[in-house]
């Protein structure tokens, strides 16, 4: 393993040309399907593309927005969390769109530069006002010379109501203003479709779960208020359990968030889950991984079964995400550079230790010398919490490896061993039998409490490196 390069996971690469290129997770037809949908209205929607933390909800969109290119569809990307420093969401989406004309070319750009000057000066009206504190108004108080309460009583109650009439104007204007900002917003949506008017205007905005609450708030409220306007759709990646956790923290638990959501969401799509697909594998040889992991398992020769399937299998059972699985890659990629070489059989407790330590921490944190009986008969709790009559034949094999360590058959009948294992789950006799031919194989040798322990404290190295 000495010449095995230490390198981290990438972004997978989109094509230009052909955006599906490097999809393997088979998202082409979703991206058809929603490409149809979002054509098919003419007027201002907003659809969610709904999916959990780290089911690749990015990479998706991207690859929808360069899909939507190659059909000369305008398109806009907003990464939300990344203009979550500023204070008012409305300047991050327009500094957005102005920073995209850059894209335009010809008359389109030298007409799009024109209407957003005009938007910028109608925004103006919308942003936040910068209203002075009463501490900054009471300093002023002060050094103007007012030194009795009723003088500054007085001061303030002007202040009040000079205030007062002033954001009273300022609603005033921006309700006369918010016409003329659709108008222009329409405006611009035409120039970005080259004058077609069956084109929208496709405006991406990214993880907005990851975000401030008011700021994400915020962003869902100009979106649908200030920029309903006809041929302009926004599409918003985000996990909508998590971004209801951020609307309940300003408004309270007790708030119905799908009805809140309702109305600033139009539509949603619930992003099918990639739970069987070869991005692990993908991972493996982007990590120069699978030349390590494509051999055959000595154990069943007759069998085209090997540590990449293996670990193919493990992340189906447990049903790691996309980022889990890129977790899990780093950890054996940094395991394999930094540790002795493994058996075959200690490979596969890796990955398994592995993806405890990413699913169950607290399990795989109680491993220890002094446990073993517990650890052992809570992990195989945890993995028939998994099982389905489905699975592949080398789980059994995992469970005997694990039976092995708190009753080696070297001190006890592994038919006593596998009976009891068997009476205890209610297995059937295919399940049986399987268990007693994996047992065939773990009796050549002895897993040990403590080779578990070696294991363990490889990963444990493996975490020390910070891989961003």
């Amino acid at each position: 393993m000495s010449k095995l390069s230490l390198k981290k996971c990438q972004q997978i690469e989109i094509d230009a040309a052909d955006p599906f290129k490097n999809d393997v997770l088979d998202r082409k037809a979703n991206v058809e399907i929603l490409t149809q949908f979002i054509t098919s209205y003419e007027q201002s929607i907003v659809l969610c593309i709904d999916a959990g933390w780290g089911q690749g909800k990015t990479t998706f969109i991207k690859m929808w927005q360069q899909s939507l290119k190659n059909l000369d569809i305008p398109t806009i990307y907003f990464n939300a969390w990344e203009s979550d420093y500023t204070d008012d969401a409305l300047i991050a989406l327009i500094g957005e769109i102005g920073l995209s004309i850059q894209e335009l070319t010809g008359e389109d750009k030298t007409t799009a530069e024109k209407i957003i000057g005009r938007i910028y000066k109608f925004a103006a009206n919308f942003t936040k006002a910068a209203a002075p504190t009463m501490a900054n108004l009471g300093i002023k108080a002060a050094s103007g010379g007012l030194i009795s309460a009723d003088e500054i009583s007085t001061a303030f109650g002007n202040l009040s109501e000079s205030l007062v009439k002033e954001q009273i104007t300022k609603y005033e204007e921006s309700r006369k203003t918010l016409g003329s900002f659709k108008e222009a917003l329409s405006e611009l949506a035409r120039c970005y479709a080259d004058g077609d008017a069956h084109k929208p205007l496709v405006i991406f905005i990214d993880e907005l779960d990851r975000c401030r609450p008011n700021f994400a708030i915020e962003v869902l409220e100009k979106a649908k208020h200030l920029f309903n306007v006809d041929n302009i759709v926004f599409v918003l990646a985000t996990d909508k359990t998590q971004l209801g956790h951020s609307i309940r923290a300003v408004y309270g638990q007790g708030l119905d968030v799908n009805g809140y959501l309702r109305r600033f969401i139009d539509f949603d799509y619930l992003l099918p889950s990639p739970v069987k697909s070869d991005y692990i594998v993908s991972l493996s040889k982007q990590l120069g991984l699978d030349k390590y992991l494509n051999i055959n398992l000595f154990y069943f020769p007759a069998y085209d079964y090997t540590l990449l399937n293996i670990l193919k299998d493990i992340t189906y059972l447990y049903k790691l995400t996309l980022r889990e699985q890129e977790a899990l890659c780093n950890i054996i990629n940094i395991v394999m550079k930094t540790s002795t070489q493994f058996t075959q059989e200690e490979y596969i407790l890796l990955f398994f230790l592995s993806v405890l330590k990413l699913k169950f921490p607290d399990l795989y944190k109680s491993l220890n010398r002094d446990n073993k009986s517990t650890f052992v008969s809570d992990v195989l709790e945890n993995i028939n919490a998994q099982y389905t009559a489905n699975n592949t034949y080398y789980f059994e094999f995992l469970e005997c490896m694990l039976l092995s360590v708190i009753r080696p058959a070297s001190q006890f009948s592994y038919e006593e061993t596998i009976n009891d294992y068997v009476r205890k789950y209610n297995f059937n006799d295919v399940k049986k039998q399987k268990l007693i031919h994996s047992f065939d194989m773990v009796k050549r040798f002895e897993i040990t409490i403590q080779d578990l322990l070696i294991i363990k404290n490889a990963i444990e190295i493996s975490s020390s490196f910070r891989l961003n």
